[in-house]
């Protein structure tokens, strides 16, 4: 998973490690950490006397080395300052000075790295002295709360408690399901494509992200542009009307597209039935972000010929209207003229003419 880069995930951030304990850190964080890059724990040593500055050994093998890689690591929830930064390289460069036990045989140990991991913040006086003090020693390494945050944000690792308080980015927490649709689509393989869309995709469709369904339906409308043909249009609109719930906001252009497909001169006839179930399932939400040109469209089907399949955009357009979400005067005004248009075409008023005039005027004032 991936944490989103915002001010406000950051803050969390830093509020857990400003009141986490050095032992929740070490549990929550620091093993965590070091597990996820492939390391164990060899040791975790007691404070006290004899600790010598080391809270926890890890070690790796390194198949190069025929040996194991050994790092010492002094975790910290302690502010460092000028006042206490001496007593904190000390320790450090202890930990990483003496050797170890192992945990069996004769001999002892030494340490490759040593790193000193805080969950607080260092003063900058006192993170420049603890550089100083340092300097001559390249295998030691420190981490202020700073470098804690930065890594909590890059490799999402902190515990259930945090995470659930900050933005993640889904693309990167995708599902097994997710994977598998996502791989299928990327491969550009039609027919493997057609099986997921014709057969699997019934069946895993609950369990996939926002983000995928979002792919799903850009992926169909891509299919649909580039073969608009009678024979190209039956798959796409099927899909459509199968896969409709996963259309957003961000997918309403589309629905323009697919009104147009839905009143052609020359539709897609094996198609037809699928199209007419697209339309019908489109809500008023789903038309509010492409409310002036399904609006304007709506008018220009009303003057237009062939009417057929008029009927079903302009009840599409009555839903809109009952439903109260536009707020512009001047689109309110021309639904309802489009009304009286459509309603006087139907019944042969005597004032259809002149209300066609009037739409007529309004949808092209140019002219």
């Amino acid at each position: 998973m991936k944490i989103i880069n915002t001010p406000e995930n950051r803050i969390a951030i830093l509020q857990y490690l400003e009141q986490v304990n050095e032992d929740i850190f070490i549990d929550e964080f620091v093993i965590p950490l070091f597990r996820s890059q492939g390391y164990y724990l060899f040791r975790i040593n007691d404070h006290g006397p004899g600790e010598h500055g080391k809270d926890l050994i890890f070690y790796k093998h390194v198949p190069v080395f025929y040996d194991n890689e050994y790092i010492v690591v002094q975790a910290k929830a302690e502010k460092i300052t000028t006042v206490n930064v001496n007593q904190a390289s000390e320790q450090i460069k202890r930990a990483l000075k003496i050797s170890f036990l192992p945990k069996s045989g004769g001999g002892e140990l030494q340490p490759h790295y040593a790193i000193f991991i805080n969950a607080r913040t260092h003063t900058n006086d006192g993170d420049y002295e603890f550089q100083k003090l340092i300097k001559n020693i390249p295998h030691i390494k420190i981490l202020s709360q700073e470098n804690v945050c930065e890594i909590i944000m890059r490799t999402g690792i902190c515990p259930e408690t945090l995470k659930s308080k900050l933005s993640i980015s889904e693309d990167t927490a995708l599902s097994e399901e997710d994977r598998k649709v996502y791989n299928t689509i990327l491969d550009s393989n039609p027919s493997e494509i057609d099986k997921l869309l014709d057969h699997r995709l019934k069946f895993i469709k609950e369990h996939l992200g926002s983000l995928t369904k979002s792919v799903i339906i850009d992926y169909i409308f891509d299919r649909w542009q580039m073969d608009r043909s009678w024979s190209g249009t039956v798959k796409p609109m099927q899909w459509f009307d199968r896969y409709f719930d996963f259309f957003t906001e961000k997918h309403s252009e589309y629905l323009l597209e697919i009104f147009q497909e839905l009143t052609s001169s020359t539709p897609s006839f094996e198609a037809l039935p699928y199209t007419i179930s697209v339309v019908k399932k489109i809500t008023p939400e789903l038309l509010q972000p492409i409310e002036k040109e399904f609006i304007k469209y709506c008018g220009q089907r009303v003057l237009s010929y062939p009417k057929k399949h008029s009927d079903i955009l302009i009840e599409k357009l009555r839903e809109y209207s009952k439903a109260k979400i536009t707020k512009s005067t001047d689109l309110k005004e021309l639904i309802e003229l489009i009304l009286d248009v459509y309603e006087a075409q139907q019944h042969h008023k005597d004032n259809k003419k002149k209300l066609e005039e009037r739409l007529y005027f309004k949808l092209y004032p140019e002219e």
